[in-house]
């Protein structure tokens, strides 16, 4: 198992709530909370901003970002046309060892829901569609889904504890492992969108009870 870089473990932080949407990350109590450096830290720091995380505010300094349920919309708008295009463009059959690979993901993800480690879902969740996306032959449209997927992990995260939820979440990717296991090209689109999350309506009811009726 790969060990979590310092960026990594800052995010995973973000995502489950250590650190709440529009909070200040203080330099030296970060320091000493991951037994790093200023210089090791400000990497990170610059890391988590190319992925929208994060934000400098002038006479502020670093800032974890807050989204507002429309920001959030059309960031799923927009994955819905990256990750179908994907789908459609992906070449089929995959190969025999893609498809055990994109298997065991699946269930490393699912063990990791079952064993209540909501952080390992978190990673494996990316682990299995990074690589999922990866197959469709196009690296810069994978990597460019893989960092809208990052944008709104925390908006997933919030609903990691709802069973009912979750375990739609691994029949769902039990599907799209089916879907490319029979090369079935209409099947495999429909799997991809119906996976996107309806996490953003939870979300929105978070947003209003924090802010009010009022959307930035």
């Amino acid at each position: 198992m790969a060990v979590s870089t310092l960026d990594e473990k800052i995010e995973q932080d973000i995502v489950f709530g250590v650190f709440a949407p529009g909070t200040r990350l203080i330099e030296d109590r970060l320091v000493q909370r991951y037994g790093t450096t200023r210089h090791n830290l400000r990497l990170a720091f610059n890391a988590l901003e190319n992925r929208h995380l994060v934000a400098r505010e002038p006479n502020r300094g670093v800032e974890v970002v807050e989204m507002s349920p429309d920001l959030v919309d059309e960031l799923y708008a927009v994955r819905a046309i990256l990750e179908s295009s994907a789908a459609a463009m992906t070449p089929l059959p995959v190969p025999d060892a893609a498809l055990v690979r994109l298997a065991t993901l699946r269930d490393a993800h699912a063990s990791a829901y079952r064993a209540g480690d909501f952080r390992a879902v978190f990673r494996r969740n990316l682990e299995f569609h990074s690589y999922q996306f990866s197959l469709c032959g196009n690296g810069t449209l994978a990597q460019t889904i893989e960092d809208f997927a990052r944008r709104v992990q925390s908006i997933r995260a919030i609903k990691y504890d709802d069973s009912e939820h979750m375990e739609r979440v691994l029949v769902e990717h039990r599907e799209i492992v089916a879907a490319m296991e029979k090369s079935d090209r209409d099947r495999y689109v429909a799997a991809v969108k119906a996976h996107l999350p309806a996490s953003a309506e939870a979300y929105r009811k978070i947003y209003t009870l924090r802010h009010g009726s009022q959307l930035r």
